[in-house]
């Protein structure tokens, strides 16, 4: 946001000193630029192969925690310095908009962040703080399945290679189970696997209590942050 600096404001507005005389206009509450609360991001990052990703890719998930659903849309921005800048956009009144400037070898370097009302300005752009990522490493499966499957998402047919995963939990003595798939044709921008010495992208992921699912993606992104 540009800054105006009084003297220039008067300028701006007709000739310093015209003997007009000034007054004080009040200020629509609407037009007020607000400065949003950005929340923490921790400054790990799933997707190990962002190299692989092309300036101007985009994907979209739907996601759901306990009930609850968004969509997120994370698009591919420019490279810089063997970094990948990332737009992270999550649905919603306001829009939430994280850009992420990520290493090839993984982990976030720095990340800005805006709010965009649907009606109203959209928020200041701020710095959004970074937190080390957690150190507990994710548990392996007691018994995993692969099989393939062909899929059709976004109009777009694909051959996704699925993995059923049984954990157990043997502090309560049960066991879940976890779905996933991957494709070679999603780009790994959320996560990645390597799939027949291929970076592939992830599909869907079905658990007990959340799920993500591809619902699009393309080329061709604009944007948001400018």
């Amino acid at each position: 946001m540009k800054r105006i600096f009084p003297a220039l404001l008067l300028f701006l507005n007709g000739c310093v000193g015209c003997g007009t005389g000034s007054r004080n206009e009040p200020v629509d509450p609407g037009l007020k630029v607000y400065r949003p609360a950005a929340p923490t991001l921790s400054s790990g990052q799933a997707s190990s192969r962002i190299d692989a990703v092309l300036p101007g890719t985009w994907v979209r998930y739907l996601m759901s925690q306990d009930g609850s659903e968004t969509t997120v849309t994370y698009g591919a921005v420019r490279v810089e310095d063997k970094s990948l800048w990332v737009e992270v956009v999550e649905d919603g009144d306001p829009r939430k908009v994280s850009l992420r400037r990520i290493a090839f070898g993984g982990g976030i370097l720095a990340a800005r962040f805006q709010e965009i009302p649907a009606t109203g300005p959209s928020s200041e752009i701020i710095d959004q703080p970074l937190s080390p990522s957690p150190a507990d490493a994710a548990p392996a499966p007691s018994e995993s399945v692969e099989s393939k499957k062909q899929l059709t998402i976004g109009g777009k047919a694909l051959e996704a290679t699925v993995l059923r995963r049984i954990f157990r939990d043997d502090s309560v003595g049960r066991e879940y189970e976890e779905e996933e798939a991957w494709s070679g044709d999603v780009p790994p921008l959320l996560e990645t696997l390597e799939v027949a010495a291929k970076a592939a992208g992830l599909v869907y992921r079905k658990a007990a209590a959340s799920s993500v699912a591809l619902v699009d993606w393309g080329t061709n992104y604009t944007p948001v942050i400018k």
